[in-house]
């Protein structure tokens, strides 16, 4: 797993809040989003997705990520 840095979840682009949103959808086979090298690192710098270690890039939502699209829900 990776540490988040400082970036402040507040301060994340357009397409990253994008990403988090289809990331948080279920989804089945390769229905996954093909995620750009930059999103995809914004994100695991703010600390809102993991990526697995296992070398098959596999991301996936942690409790920040559900927590800040639960807040940006209900504003």
């Amino acid at each position: 797993m990776t540490e988040p840095i400082d970036v402040q979840p507040a301060a994340l682009s357009h397409a990253a809040i994008w990403a988090l949103e289809r990331l948080s959808q279920p989804r089945y086979g390769r229905d996954t989003p093909a995620l750009s090298w930059s999103v995809t690192h914004e994100l695991i710098r703010a600390g809102l997705v993991s990526v697995s270690e296992n070398g098959r890039g596999a991301t996936s939502l942690t409790q920040a990520g559900r927590n800040f699209l639960l807040d940006r829900a209900q504003t």
